[in-house]
């Protein structure tokens, strides 16, 4: 129970932070070696748990993008539609090259989550992209165009050690989308993909050993609270701080495991 609640700890802080969540499960599970999970649902489930952690931060903009989108067909939400359709159809353009690379690269990333070099390499690309972000000085919005370049971005953040949250903040402040809107609309737009990421994995539910379902739970509640830190501690340091640290952390991270893992 207790490596499970170490892993979901883990999912939960680096889920958000922005030094890949997958990248950090794989090489945590390679030195668990009694550890074992049909497929990859375990990883799946904590980050269903942090989708869920991300509802519960942004609730009330989520809320609103909600009453949004029903803006289109009800009169009575027809100004919070046109508050918010950048945003709204921004996530809606962003998922479909997200969608579509998720599908296609499935099981093919799957495999990758079993080799900790690839993910040494991944993480150097994470650490390049957040190094040279961190020099832009952004001040500008989501547009679709941005919105569905990001998308592709999220997409090929299935391959471990490439972090969805720091490549996607990363392209969007190249995009001279502001720091603040870049990192909270990164948390957002996961949310389809992760959810149809868990769609995809109910498959293999069905494995599980029903012994193991209870320490499943305090896994995923482990990345929950965890995850609700991470959020707010992120969206503090992109604001006030340097993304660099994050940069230099992947790479020692990187080389540790293309070397030594």
């Amino acid at each position: 129970m207790l490596e499970y609640i170490i892993l979901g700890i883990l999912q939960g802080l680096t889920e958000f932070l922005p030094v890949s969540s997958s990248g950090h499960l794989v090489i945590a599970q390679s030195l668990l070696k009694d550890f074992h999970q049909p497929g990859i649902v375990f990883d799946v489930m904590l980050h269903f748990a942090t989708f869920l952690a991300v509802i519960v931060y942004f609730w009330k903009k989520i809320k609103t993008l909600i009453k949004g989108f029903f803006g289109i067909f009800i009169p009575a939400y027809r100004v919070t539609y046109f508050d918010n359709r950048f945003y709204i159809w921004g996530v809606f353009w962003a998922s479909i090259p997200t969608g579509i690379i998720g599908l296609y690269f499935n099981d093919k990333a799957e495999s990758l989550f079993s080799s900790t070099s690839m993910v040494g390499y991944a993480l150097l690309v994470t650490s390049l992209l957040l190094f040279f972000s961190d020099n832009k000085k952004p001040t500008g919005t989501i547009t679709l165009g941005k919105a569905f370049l990001v998308g592709i971005v999220q997409g090929l953040a299935v391959i471990p050690g490439i972090s969805r949250s720091g490549s996607t903040i990363s392209s969007l402040i190249y995009l001279d989308v502001k720091r603040e809107e870049a990192a909270e609309f990164s948390f957002i737009m996961a949310l389809p993909a992760v959810l149809g990421a868990t769609i995809l994995q109910l498959k293999d539910i069905s494995m599980l050993d029903y012994s193991t379902i209870s320490n499943y739970i305090y896994g995923m509640l482990a990345a929950f609270l965890s995850g609700l830190v991470s959020i707010h501690f992120l969206l503090y340091f992109v604001k006030r701080a340097s993304l660099k640290i994050f940069a230099l952390y992947c790479l020692i991270i990187g080389v540790i495991s293309i070397i030594w893992l």
